[in-house]
């Protein structure tokens, strides 16, 4: 649940990530001990919860190194981790236990069940939003603000009240059930319909239905006494976090230890039975397992996001994973299943450190698939519709719409095809290889990274022809637009740092030689004045992501953003003016024209900015 706003630092600064480290395959359970306790040692990871488990039970459980790196408190099966977004997965099971018992639907419509519940849909009379899309997360809401990030919620803050804190983010950007964009309200949604329906709070009845069930006895929505003694402290480069009070509980407040959640990880491979009973039909978990509200679907595309529940494949294998992962400030962890290979894990690490949490993730998957062949089905040639797909494509199912100036740009991603395969990559690279895919139909396309059908073409109701890649949905963008956009980019960056160089240099001449002010420096002056604001302005929100709390509430850095996003287009246009008011004076032309080019840059990125709602942006609200 890291924050969009530290995206922006891409305005900057352009930097690309690449494969983590692919460590030796283990060949025995020991050798997998060994191999997570290196990374763990490597990367600097305080504490490590675990646990591996098959049909049976579990295989390994554990915790490793410490829970508090002050105290040397070492970790055990029986440490609290938090699990993050794993938390919304009850929500989806606790929906499809009140389904199985007939007490609602799936397709029930969201405002006949909660009138009382604040969104906008302009498409509600012929696509209302509905149980399913707040799953599966196409409803098209925003994610949750920054308002509603930072808010520290008190236990005692019911489900409702914390949807009616900052309700601004639930408005569908576009049809409901078309594309997938993550949002954490829709989990606090359908908490606030199961209370209703079952009258009792949404805590209570997860607890009464699955953690006593499931035998989880210390996992918890709260900080709880048990968490004071048991839990993990969280790191964030070294430093410790803050409690986090997750305003929408069921999106991803659980505290849980590797003992529990290993029960947990078995129940989902029983198919919502434990080795006692059987609490759930196994086509419930079935159904969970299955995005069926993006357009793809249809198109038998299996990779992607079903009810709380992401569907993946590892390399080649063709073999399906099944799971969720979650992130808090400072924690990360990880819940993936194979109903193929009867086994699952979870692991939970008390840092944000994404390097980290992705070799452990390899590492467990390539153990997990030591014994099992890369079997690639015979490509055939690649279809027709397919091959017309060269070129340039940008995202549009934007998970935050204030990211929509970044993606239009650094989103981009390059299509190129022959005549057995599809293959991608981004624009501006940081791939190791392009990803590589080919059809054994005429429908879909098969993703070499993870062997499953992952690609398809599908019609947007709004955009039109546009391909579905497992959950993201990209649109057709000519060379044109990409690289006038990138250009407006590089070139702002560029004349910005010549002119700050320039300025030092006739700037020392004017004052040496006491030479006043003329035209030719006032036309030079707006614009550099304006990329110092914008730069301050990128500056300031980049800390706006570190000092979350701050920047959701009326403070020195939140009003500074304002003031700031304001003043900004303010200098564009004033740089304008400037050319204007001075364009009759004796300036020399190469000045004039560097000016112009320099201004007329200001102006369209003010207008860029202010497209995506970075004009008068208050953060608190």
């Amino acid at each position: 649940m890291r924050l969009f706003i530290s995206l922006l630092l891409s305005l900057l600064l352009l930097s690309t990530s690449s494969y983590a480290e692919i460590d030796p395959t283990p060949q025995t359970l020991e050798e997998l001990k060994t191999a997570i306790e290196k990374i763990r040692a490597e990367t600097n990871t305080p504490a490590v919860g675990i646990a591996l488990v098959n049909k049976d039970g579990p295989q390994w459980i554990a915790g490793l190194g410490e829970t508090n790196t002050e105290n040397h408190t070492p970790a055990d099966e029986n440490t609290l981790f938090r699990i993050g977004s794993i938390s919304k997965m009850f929500a989806a099971l606790a929906i499809l236990k009140l389904q199985e018992e007939g007490k609602l639907n799936l397709n029930d419509k969201v405002r006949d069940l909660a009138p009382d519940v604040q969104f906008e849909n302009p498409w509600e009379e012929t696509h209302p939003v509905r149980i399913v899309h707040l799953l599966e997360h196409t409803t098209g809401w925003d994610d949750i603000h920054l308002a509603e990030y930072a808010y520290s919620a008190p236990d005692s803050m019911t489900t409702k009240e914390g949807l009616d804190y900052h309700p601004d983010s639930r408005k569908s950007r576009w049809i409901p059930g078309t594309r997938h964009a993550y949002s954490n309200a829709g989990a606090a949604v359908a908490a606030y319909i199961i209370e209703k329906i079952t009258e009792k709070k949404y805590e209570d009845y997860i607890h009464e239905n699955f953690f006593q069930s499931l035998n989880m006895p210390s996992t918890s929505y709260f900080k709880t006494d048990l968490y004071e003694q048991k839990g993990a402290t969280l790191y964030t480069n070294g430093k410790a976090e803050k409690y986090w009070h997750i305003i929408h509980r069921a999106a991803g407040s659980i505290n849980s230890s590797p003992k529990d959640m290993a029960n947990f990880v078995q129940f989902l491979l029983l198919r919502g039975a434990t080795p006692a009973q059987q609490l759930m039909p196994a086509t419930a978990i079935d159904r969970m397992e299955v995005s069926q509200t993006t357009l793809g679907y249809a198109s038998g595309i299996i990779a992607g996001y079903g009810l709380a529940n992401y569907t993946s494949g590892y390399k080649d294998f063709h073999r399906v994973f099944h799971g969720h992962n979650g992130g808090v400030l400072g924690g990360l962890a990880e819940l993936s299943y194979s109903k193929e290979l009867n086994t699952g894990y979870i692991f939970m690490v008390n840092t944000g450190n994404w390097p980290a949490f992705d070799r452990i993730s390899k590492t467990i998957r390539t153990y997990l698939l030591k014994d099992h062949k890369v079997t690639k089905p015979q490509p055939i040639a690649l279809p027709e519709k397919y091959k017309n797909l060269n070129g340039y494509y940008a995202p549009i199912n934007h998970r935050q719409n204030m990211t929509r100036a970044l993606n239009s740009v650094f989103g981009v991603m390059k299509f190129e095809t022959d005549e057995t395969y599809m293959y991608r990559q981004p624009l501006l690279g940081g791939w190791d290889a392009p990803g590589k895919a080919y059809a054994i139909s005429s429908e879909n396309l098969i993703e070499q990274w993870s062997g499953l059908p992952t690609i398809a073409l599908v019609e947007d109701p709004i955009e039109g022809s546009t391909v579905q890649i497992g959950a993201d949905l990209f649109k057709p963008v000519s060379a044109l637009t990409v690289f006038s956009q990138l250009g407006l980019y590089a070139a702002l960056f560029a004349i910005s740092l010549l002119s700050l160089l320039a300025m030092l240099v006739w700037g020392s001449r004017r004052l040496v030689k006491k030479i006043p002010t003329d035209a030719s420096v006032w036309i030079r002056i707006w614009p550099l004045l304006a990329s110092l604001i914008l730069l301050g302005l990128v500056g300031l929100l980049s800390l706006a992501g570190i000092f979350m709390h701050a920047a959701a509430e009326v403070s020195l850095l939140s009003v500074a953003i304002l003031i700031l996003s304001i003043v900004y287009p303010v200098f564009a246009l004033a740089s304008g003016v400037a050319l204007i008011k001075f364009r009759q004076y004796d300036i020399s032309k190469w000045i004039y024209w560097y000016a112009l080019i320099y201004a007329v840059l200001h102006l369209l990125m003010a207008i860029h900015l202010a497209y995506s709602g970075f004009f008068a942006l208050k953060l608190w609200s």
